[in-house]
């Protein structure tokens, strides 16, 4: 029974460090958690740019590295010029400023040229850790991530004028001092994008800020700006948005379901009331609400009146539950098990099956092409068609 189990255990190491590599190489971000460093003449501030491969910065300001058992504390792990934090992986990690109120301290700009340009309508996730600095006055939002086409060189050290490609799912205001916090998102590649950018990208007219309290027990003096620790930093392919979760609550979603705005006048024939109806769900649901069953009722109501009729029922889902159909099969043909749902409440309210037909469109029929959560809950939906 030992050897059995020791075995098994032989095996699992190895399958995870199979995984693990695998997982390595899908990162388009070399040295993404700045090991690659040669720190034997690590002294201060602004000389990551020396002594760390492939990153640089994006603007005339340099950029900070920090490592374990470094002799000047400036930059050691974890006590240094800005505070106390260990690092999310290895043994060094970088900062950047995000925001200022001291013209002295500009804002900081990570960039590094991926391993290789990003594939057309290919999906990807990009993530990075982040860890405010115990003396930073305050917390801001607009920590992002932003995708280039080519390599961005700004000649001074100002804000570097761009709309981040990805930030926080909600934008929310960095303060998370004690430990590590995760931004990630997801980016549509257009197969030209080269080189990755990360720092505060808001204006400091379009900033929300949070005054922070110094930490117990940290020793410094507090200075005018959002500084964050960076670790981690990673771009990879997927399939699917729910293989790009910042963390557990992330992967819970929104039960958005739209609701229609059509509004039935007695005017209205019955042919056209069924032209209009349609039933609306939540994110990977399959049953109809309260709501959607009412209309299943009201067209029950249309053919028990209208015995000749014959009626095609219609599912379709929202790109992102297509997408998720291909990673896992419990999602797969979502719009058919939808329609076929509506199929089982017509039986249950006395319609025989002979009189319904089931089509599936999935995602290959929007009812809206815009990028919003309100128009993915238009497209999760069931139709109606009268078959004469």
């Amino acid at each position: 029974m030992k050897t059995n189990l020791s075995h098994q255990l032989i095996a699992a190491a190895a399958l995870f460090a199979v995984l693990t590599a695998t997982a390595q190489d899908d990162n388009y971000v070399p040295n993404g958690s700045f090991e690659n460093s040669d720190l034997r003449k690590l002294k201060s501030q602004g000389q990551l740019e020396e002594f760390t491969e492939d990153w640089f910065s994006a603007t005339e300001a340099a950029l900070d590295l920090y490592a374990e058992g470094m002799k000047s504390e400036k930059v050691n792990i974890p006590n240094n010029v800005y505070g106390k934090q260990e690092a999310a992986d290895g043994v060094c990690y970088a900062g950047f400023r995000a925001f200022s109120k001291d013209p002295k301290l500009t804002r900081t700009y990570f960039e590094v040229a991926l391993a290789s340009e990003l594939e057309k309508n290919q999906l990807y996730c990009v993530s990075f850790d982040i860890s405010l600095s115990d003396l930073s006055r305050y917390a801001v939002n607009g920590v992002g991530a932003y995708l280039s086409d080519r390599k961005i060189e700004q000649g001074n050290t100002g804000v570097l004028d761009r709309e981040a490609s990805v930030l926080h799912k909600s934008d929310k205001v960095m303060s998370l001092q004690d430990g590590w916090e995760t931004v990630c998102g997801t980016f549509i590649g257009t197969g030209e994008e080269e080189y990755l950018i990360i720092g505060g990208f808001h204006k400091d007219s379009d900033l929300e800020d949070e005054k922070m309290k110094k930490p117990a027990g940290i020793i410094g003096v507090v200075k005018n700006q959002a500084y964050y620790y960076l670790d981690n930093v990673k771009l990879t392919p997927i399939e699917a948005k729910s293989q790009c979760a910042c963390s557990a609550a992330d992967e819970v979603r929104t039960d958005l379901v739209y609701g229609s705005s059509i509004v039935l006048s007695e005017s209205m024939s019955p042919a056209e009331i069924v032209s209009v109806s349609a039933v609306y769900y939540a994110f990977l649901k399959r049953r109809p609400t309260g709501a959607g069953s009412a209309t299943i009722a009201k067209l029950a109501d249309l053919l028990k009146e209208n015995a000749g009729w014959k009626l095609r029922i219609i599912g379709h889902a929202d790109e992102d539950e297509f997408n998720e159909g291909k990673i896992n099969p419990r999602y797969r043909g979502l719009g058919e098990k939808r329609a076929e749902q509506v199929v089982a409440k017509f039986a249950e309210m006395g319609i025989d099956g002979s009189r319904l037909e089931v089509e599936a469109m999935e995602n290959s029929d929007p009812a809206s092409t815009r990028d919003t959560d309100i128009s993915r809950a238009q497209n999760r939906r069931v139709t109606f068609e009268l078959i004469k």
